[in-house]
């Protein structure tokens, strides 16, 4: 299930391109990846794994943080509602226990 922010970085995408002069048509060749998957990409209908986020950015010549920076301070206006489940202390101390037994072994 795509959210706002896949649609958020899928028209930041376009609003690059754009841009830059770029159709759809040659940003996604040029990538590797149907122009069907791109326009899905910047319609915010499919979400956008990594390693395409990386050849788009790499692509139009940006970096990566560009396409989250607004993106970022507009979720922070939900961020208050958000739940966070909390861990507790005795939680904490055993993973952190567990991982340098690991480490040190």
């Amino acid at each position: 299930m795509c959210t706002g922010v896949d649609r958020f970085i899928g028209n930041h995408i376009q609003q690059r391109r754009k841009n830059l002069g770029l159709t759809a048509s040659a940003l996604s060749e040029q990538i590797g990846i149907a122009q069907q998957q791109l326009s899905r990409y910047e319609r915010g209908d499919n979400k956008i794994n990594v390693s395409h986020l990386v050849e788009i950015a790499t692509a139009l010549d940006t970096s990566i943080g560009w396409f989250f920076i607004a993106c970022l301070a507009e979720d922070s206006k939900t961020m208050n509602t958000r739940k966070f489940i909390p861990i507790g202390e005795d939680e904490v101390r055993e993973r952190l226990t567990y991982h340098m037994d690991k480490w040190i072994n």
